[in-house]
């Protein structure tokens, strides 16, 4: 059997096994300890003496950090597989082409004044295959792909540097009003070619206008301008895709005529005019970053300075929040199994997740390291801020406030899932999924006591006193963390990493206090003496546990709250 973290808890009871065993055997440091009895003091649970708020600790506290691993050289190329075979089991694809031919026409068809440009966002965490997406819906509607990614960055699509030149080169930085004529000009012509390029064939694996010579030669465009303008688009053609890829770069503000204008909001009042001037296009923008935070491109409308001067409504087109990637290399089981015994030998709880945890670079040790440094927003160091709290939180069920400034820090640089937005924009939920190779690699630093004890949990107490985590849960997050550490001692002890299988009564050895002298083969029924557990995370749900779910979470080797 493999029986997930609340399995072993629940039965204590039943055993007439006392809660207040369930202690570690080494205390934590002053800090630490203090909060946590604060947190138990003012928890509903009936846990008696406190025992959750000591955690197992099978090596002293160090006297400072230790030094980190060295820099990963993973490309964006082999994480984001774009020379892999496209899996598309929930329809993303689909549903993206849909958003964006609905946008350009509810704009399109007389509702300008309703709606502020024809444009959208493509957002979601880093690794859930944001450009892929793209890519492959440009095999159903005509795209001009930009990319503003840095010139020295061997990422992948690289930047293209013919279209920034042939968009942005040459635009006024003095008046913003020529800024803006001119580009709008300019977006037209690239509109144009688009439509002449026609959408990529099958088995192409790059944007056709990157490949394509002529299609950003936008000067020679001008001669066909009678032609665009006399176009009419039929009506089952798709619209044509316009992508700023890395758009976060278009955020940053320059001083033009003593104020501070970002280039976002030129391009944007560009992409309205260019509709106004050519309705005879069709078209759709979509601006798409990996670290981008949803307020650059879609702000609320009561932040929206640019939105509330506008004659009418200036609405923005809501964001499409990519969630149809998730889980596509974790095959979904296609019959019911009566043996669970098969998930403890299994690996296949590796591939859940975003497709970015699924793909490895050969050596599972550098793919938790490449995983953890993305959790710290890629730097090496997870030492204070986010970085240090998404290790904590991608392991537990917490309940992150949809209100926080934090919710959108988490998924723009540390890997928290989106899961959706309000209509105002204003709040959005935000929370880590169940994604066993991502907890994996956050447990190698619960695991360096000096970090543990000075970085990560007073991160996490910090969140919980600014409201930014949800306090009400201290008691049970209490708990979900003394749990993991008695997993993570024995799996690493076995295997050298957390999350494996693990014999259940080696780890209910662990949540005893020190000098226990308590036979657990005397307390745990006969038949779960050789029983096997497996906890990487724990994950919130809000329905009912039946076989089908507790044999999910057991796949993943996730507990539950």
């Amino acid at each position: 059997w493999v029986v997930m973290a609340l399995s072993v808890l629940s039965p204590c009871w039943c055993w007439d096994m006392p809660f207040a065993l369930l202690r570690t055997k080494i205390q934590l440091n002053t800090q630490v300890r203090r909060f946590f009895s604060d947190v138990v003091t003012n928890s509903q649970m009936n846990w008696s003496r406190r025992s959750v708020i000591k955690y197992l600790n099978t090596k002293q506290n160090a006297a400072k950090s230790q030094v980190f691993d060295s820099e990963i050289a993973v490309t964006e190329q082999k994480s984001t597989g774009f020379s892999n075979s496209y899996r598309d089991i929930h329809r993303a694809v689909d549903k993206f082409v849909q958003c964006s031919t609905a946008t350009a026409e509810l704009f399109f068809q007389d509702n300008v004044d309703r709606y502020f440009a024809p444009y959208t966002s493509l957002i979601q965490s880093s690794g859930y295959g944001k450009t892929r997406l793209v890519l492959e819906a440009s095999r159903r509607m005509p795209t001009m792909y930009v990319n503003f990614r840095d010139q020295a960055s061997s990422g992948h699509p690289p930047r293209t540097t013919k279209a920034i030149a042939s968009l942005f080169d040459g635009l006024s930085d003095t008046n913003p009003m020529a800024y803006v004529e001119d580009l709008t000009y300019r977006i037209a012509l690239a509109v144009h070619n688009g439509r002449k390029l026609g959408p990529l064939d099958p088995t192409g694996v790059d944007f056709k206008s990157t490949t394509t010579s002529w299609a950003w030669d936008l000067h020679a465009a001008t001669t066909d301008l009678h032609r665009t303008l006399a176009y009419i688009p039929d009506s089952q053609s798709p619209p044509v895709l316009l992508v700023f890829d890395e758009a976060r770069v278009t955020t940053s503000t320059f001083p033009i005529q003593g104020n501070d204008v970002s280039q976002f909001r030129l391009i944007r009042r560009a992409l309205r005019l260019c509709a106004g001037a050519y309705p005879q296009l069709s078209f759709v923008a979509v601006f798409v970053d990996t670290t981008s935070r949803l307020s650059n491109f879609s702000p609320p409308a009561s932040k929206d300075v640019s939105a509330r001067t506008l004659e009418g409504d200036g609405h923005l087109f809501e964001p499409f929040v990519l969630r149809g990637t998730y889980n596509v290399f974790f095959s979904p089981l296609t019959e019911k199994v009566s043996d669970w015994s098969v998930f403890a030998t299994s690996s296949d709880y590796l591939l859940a997740g975003r497709p970015l945890t699924a793909m490895t670079c050969g050596v599972i040790i550098e793919d938790f390291k490449f995983l953890s440094r993305k959790l710290n927003c890629g730097l090496v160091l997870a030492e204070q801020g986010n970085g240090a709290l998404s290790h904590m939180l991608c392991r537990l069920a917490a309940s992150i406030n949809t209100r926080a400034r934090l919710a959108g820090q988490l998924v723009a640089e540390n890997m928290a899932t989106l899961i959706s937005v309000s209509h105002d924009r204003e709040r959005m939920m935000v929370m880590y999924l169940p994604e066993p190779k991502l907890a994996i690699a956050a447990a190698r630093k619960w695991n360096h006591e000096g970090l543990f004890c000075n970085a990560l949990v007073p991160s996490l107490q910090t969140a919980l006193a600014s409201g930014a985590v949800t306090a009400g849960a201290r008691g049970e997050l209490a708990a979900q963390i003394t749990v993991l550490r008695a997993f993570d001692a024995v799996s690493i002890e076995r295997t050298g990493v957390a999350g494996a299988a693990v014999p259940l009564i080696e780890v209910l050895t662990q949540l005893l206090p020190p000098g226990a002298d308590v036979d657990l083969k005397q307390v745990v029924p006969l038949d779960l003496h050789d029983a096997q557990v497996a906890c990487a995370q724990f994950v919130s749900i809000d329905y009912k546990l039946d076989l089908e779910t507790l044999t999910e979470l057991a796949r993943l080797h996730c507990g539950v709250v």
